[in-house]
């Protein structure tokens, strides 16, 4: 099968119609990351998928789904037109529609192919006209996604049992054991009841059969457990290779890995911290009085100004009562007469008479004339004001009231019983306040730091998790693998010690029953029955063992040629893809468990544990196009071997020798790539290396994105196709 032509519509960012044509020999696809490379492998990896029809929105073009008016149906399809006895094609498509509510849907599902027969074209079952071309068997070995997948053994567990199936006629081989170990069997069983009904040896027939029948229990007993310790020993091997191979990748997962343990305790410690419990360790102590120091100090101001204010007018009103005083006691003083004659009483003259005496300017006790403004004038309105005064209080007695010279300036104890509080919330009950809020100002301060740490606890957490998952997918093993400690590989090599020691017991017990087998077996051909159809029997029975033998023998021999031939084809490919360069030895091993490994071994027979990853590439790359080589010898039919970006590892160097050995090999080939671009130094865009390019015989096509694209719009995004050569 070689493909002629690839045709792709609107198959996600291949908007519209594309084609390339494809040489024989190499085919360069050369595109930058989001160009369209992967896609297009894809598109190639839906047409070849044969299980179901695997039809999906997400498939179509978005920027045709853009422009789909509703109601218009368009067509997503991807064809190829190669060449096996005769030009066919296979096609796969589906068409789609937008819907009212803006939604598409997908319908008439097909996958058509044609067979040129002359000038007439006939339609057939895609399906099954792409599994009569390109088998499944060989689309395994033909079609890879990046270098990691190239290994098809490690990749696939089955795959060498496949593939010697399918190439080195093991299954004709399974046929023939099978047969010819029934006619053993059932040969063997006719002679023995031959020998136990003769006469003459039937005794001895029978205890050779039971001592024969105990030994080939024994010997398939130990073969059994002799399977199940080579395959524990495989197991061992595969793990301690890994484990040594990655023992620096390891060690640094065990480092991080303590380093999250540490950090992760470090959060706990610092979660119980932060996590305040503010309703018990708070409020319980006297929370609200938290800001009370402030309060009780501005609280003692106040009230000791308003105590010193009390007092000041305390002051004031007892001196203005004592003034009162001195006035009436000196009134009294003024009022006594001459040689200390006692003065009328309050009542005397009376009311009447002082308003009367006052009015006329003239004292009528004495006869002397009192004009306004003299002493006597003055005297007699002193009087006459006193006299109004003892009139007034005398009525304020009778009435139960006292008059308010007589009441104290402050009637209550409030400003006194504030300055007691005032005393008593001072001292110690201030500093026990004052004590709490500190405790609590220290406690969220405390708490406000701890939150800090986590914070920054969580951000190193974050960042090691994120390191610890990049070393599992940059190394590619489990994490259980990488958790092996030093004791883990100890373990493995004493497990795989004893397993080796036991299988070397089992080996030499198997030795010794096979040889005891023999031996009863070789009595039992010697016994001299009476009877020539006993005899006859035997003969026969000897003749199917020694076929059967031969058959098995044969089955084995034929797998090991086979993978002689695939070790001796891939190494010629390994010294073309490596010249100039080291390259080694492949050796393939065939495995227990009928998989196989791929190892490189020096000329001096040290294996090569650990490849650089341009020559792991070329060794794996060297095996499939060794597996094509037989199969265009077994099936003489080629067919292609299709790559996405197999060479990411490769230098400069590497990559021009690497293209200009795969332009010479008679191989169909597609590799779609990203090796052959270079930055322009005067735009700074990428452009293709055509001082490379043209040194190659090839087909070369490159595939970029239309511009100008919004990056944040998929619907803008368009690949297109350009032949270069």
């Amino acid at each position: 099968m070689i493909i002629k032509d690839i045709r792709i519509r609107n198959f996600r960012s291949y908007y519209g119609d594309n084609s390339l044509s494809l040489s024989k020999g190499l085919t360069l696809i050369i595109g930058d990351n989001g160009d369209g490379k992967t896609t297009f492998y894809e598109a190639l990896e839906w047409l070849f998928y044969t299980s179901s029809e695997n039809i999906k929105v997400s498939q179509i073009s978005e920027k045709r789904k853009a422009e789909l008016k509703l109601g218009e149906i368009d067509e997503v399809f991807v064809s190829i037109t190669f060449e096996h006895n005769g030009e066919k094609e296979i096609k796969k498509s589906f068409s789609f529609e937008r819907l009212l509510d803006g939604s598409f849907t997908t319908k008439d599902f097909k996958f058509i192919g044609y067979i040129n027969d002359g000038a007439e074209r006939i339609s057939v079952n895609g399906s099954q006209l792409l599994n009569q071309c390109f088998e499944t068997v060989i689309r395994k070995y033909c079609m890879f996604k990046g270098e990691e997948r190239l290994n098809v053994f490690d990749n696939d567990d089955d795959a060498l049992k496949i593939l010697v199936e399918t190439f080195s006629g093991l299954k004709q081989f399974d046929k023939l054991v099978n047969l010819t170990d029934s006619f053993n069997s059932k040969s063997a069983n006719a002679a023995n009841r031959e020998l136990q009904n003769d006469k003459k040896v039937s005794s001895q027939a029978k205890e050779l059969n039971a001592q024969l029948n105990d030994v080939t229990n024994d010997i398939q007993s130990i073969k059994t457990e002799l399977d199940l310790k080579k395959i524990s020993i495989n197991e061992f091997s595969l793990k301690l290779e890994l484990l040594e191979k990655n023992q620096e990748t390891s060690e640094r997962y065990q480092a991080i890995k303590e380093r999250i343990k540490g950090l992760k305790d470090k959060r706990t410690k610092l979660v119980a911290g932060a996590s305040c419990e503010y309703s018990t360790s708070l409020l319980d102590e006297y929370w609200i009085l938290r800001s009370f120091p402030a309060i009780i100090k501005e609280f003692s101001a106040k009230i000791s100004a308003l105590s010193k204010e009390k007092r000041r007018l305390d002051k004031q009103e007892t001196e203005r009562r004592a003034r009162e005083a001195g006035e009436r006691e000196a009134i009294s003083k003024i009022q006594k007469l001459a040689n200390d004659a006692v003065p009328l009483p309050w009542n005397l003259p009376d009311e009447a008479t002082m308003k009367e005496m006052i009015e006329d300017e003239i004292c009528k006790v004495c006869g002397r004339p009192a004009p306004k403004g003299s002493e006597a004038y003055e005297f007699m309105c002193n009087k006459l004001n006193e006299h109004l005064a003892h009139i007034a209080a005398e009525a304020n007695k009778k009435s139960g009231t006292k008059e308010d010279d007589e009441k104290p300036l402050f009637p209550n104890s409030f400003i006194n019983e504030l300055h007691s509080r005032q005393i008593k919330l001072s001292g110690d009950t201030e500093q026990e306040i004052s004590k709490i809020a500190t405790i609590i100002s220290d406690r969220l301060e405390l708490v406000t730091k701890r939150k800090a740490e986590l914070a920054e606890v969580e951000k190193q957490l974050q960042e090691l998790e994120t390191e610890q998952n990049d070393l599992l997918m940059q190394s590619g093993l489990s994490a259980e693998l990488l958790d092996k400690s030093i004791s883990d590989l100890r373990g493995f090599f004493d497990a795989k010690s004893r397993a080796e020691s036991r299988v070397s017991e089992l080996e030499t017990k198997l030795e010794f029953k096979e040889s005891a087998r023999a031996e009863i077996q070789e009595k039992l051909s010697q016994l001299e029955p009476t009877s020539s159809m006993t005899q006859v029997y035997q003969r026969v029975h000897t003749a199917f063992e020694k076929i059967a033998k031969a058959f098995t023998n044969a089955k084995e021999q034929n797998i090991n040629n086979f993978l002689q031939m695939l070790e001796s084809e891939s190494n010629k490919y390994l010294q073309k893809l490596n010249k100039n360069d080291f390259y080694g030895i492949i050796k393939i091993r065939k495995t227990i468990n009928n998989s196989a490994r791929i190892e490189l071994y020096s000329d001096n027979g040290t294996r090569v544990e650990n490849p650089n990853g341009a020559l792991k590439t070329t060794m794996y790359m060297s095996v499939l196009f060794a597996i094509s080589q037989i199969t265009t010898l077994k099936r003489e039919q080629d067919y292609p071997l299709i790559f996405d970006a197999p060479t990411s590892s490769f230098g400069g160097f590497k990559e021009d020798t690497f293209y200009n050995v795969i332009d010479t090999i008679d191989k169909q080939c597609v590799i779609v790539t990203k090796d052959l671009l270079n930055i322009d130094k005067g735009t700074g865009q990428k452009a293709l290396d055509f001082d490379t390019i043209n040194k190659l015989s090839c087909s070369v096509y490159r595939i970029e994105k239309v511009e100008p694209f919004d990056d944040k719009d998929l619907s803008t995004i368009q690949t297109v196709v350009t032949q270069i050569r």
